[in-house]
């Protein structure tokens, strides 16, 4: 289902919620991420400071970069192969991932989930990398300035300076990796929001007897609520008619959850496919296979363990 939103002068914008239609879209070449200041008055602002916010010393984080980006492209195949192997239940992996089980089992509060998976990203990255209260702070901070669509909120992070110092120390904290970047203080949110679906799953006593592990990591999955495309040239797509500048966005994660397929939520068929999905998942499927085998501090000692294997997809 599409809808368009105009505003003469002002704003050309549609919004689309069918996984089908946003797969077709991801097909036509007329759309794009490279924003540029095209089309009506709030359509270039919004794509200005886009371009403004998500960059490093001159260097774009991915999600800014077009289809036809060869380093994009090449850092992207790379970062997949690579995390691909990066959520193997090694024995460190299971260590690092116990406080966030202990949380998913109700164990732990909910206050420690950023800071510790933090961690675990950053070091992906970063071997020695460590989160703190500082880095976790920025964190959220830059995320919420950085979705915002609030100008008033726009101005008051300009103002105050607090978007540019924390996005500095976020970068400083990773060598300066955009990507890095992206994953600790961007892509993580949707993480933690999958951790709390799932804690509220192992709450309930039939989901938790019953959900293997690739079907929790499935029912939990988190997608982006939105990912953002500019329109290059004149383009015909189902439900508006777009000229330069008009914006498309693809509300993700509606389609994600109307679908229950974590292909949609990883736009796995498309160019700007995560690079991260397939570490996603496995993380998310471990985590929950490692909460089901220990049996709850506050649950009898007899409650019925289930094998990673059940319920996957």
């Amino acid at each position: 289902m599409s809808r368009h939103i105009h505003i003469p002068l002002l704003a050309d914008i549609t919004l689309v919620d069918d996984h089908k239609t946003i797969a077709a879209d991801e097909d036509d070449p007329r759309l794009d991420r490279n924003y540029e200041k095209l089309g009506p008055l709030g359509n270039r602002i919004l794509a200005a400071r886009l371009m403004r916010v998500f960059v490093i010393k001159g260097v774009h984080f991915p999600t800014m970069r077009g289809r036809r980006d060869a380093e994009r492209q090449a850092n992207q195949t790379a970062l997949s192969e690579r995390l691909g192997n990066a959520a193997a239940p090694t024995v460190e992996l299971i260590e690092a991932i116990e406080p966030l089980v202990a949380y998913v089992r109700g164990d732990a509060p909910e206050d420690m989930v950023g800071p510790a998976l933090q961690t675990l990203i950053g070091r992906l990255f970063k071997p020695d990398f460590a989160s703190s209260p500082r880095l976790w702070l920025a964190a959220t901070r830059f995320d919420g300035a950085a979705r915002s669509q609030n100008p008033l909120r726009w101005l008051w992070s300009a103002l105050a300076g607090t978007l540019n110092a924390d996005r500095k120390v976020l970068a400083e904290s990773v060598g300066g990796d955009p990507i890095a970047v992206h994953g600790i203080a961007i892509a993580i949110h949707n993480i933690v929001k999958s951790l709390a679906l799932m804690r509220t799953a192992y709450a309930d006593p039939v989901r938790r007897s019953t959900l293997g592990d690739k079907a929790a990591a499935m029912a939990c999955l988190v997608a982006p609520d939105s990912v953002l495309r500019q329109a290059k040239v004149v383009a015909e797509i189902p439900g508006a008619s777009l000229k330069p500048g008009s914006l498309v966005v693809y509300q993700l994660g509606t389609a994600a959850r109307r679908s229950f397929d974590p292909k949609v939520a990883f736009q796995s068929n498309s160019w700007s496919f995560c690079p991260a999905a397939d570490f996603v998942f496995k993380l998310l499927a471990l985590i929950w296979a490692q909460a089901i085998q220990a049996p709850n501090e506050h649950e009898p000692a007899e409650t019925p363990e289930v094998q990673a294997s059940e319920g996957g997809t």
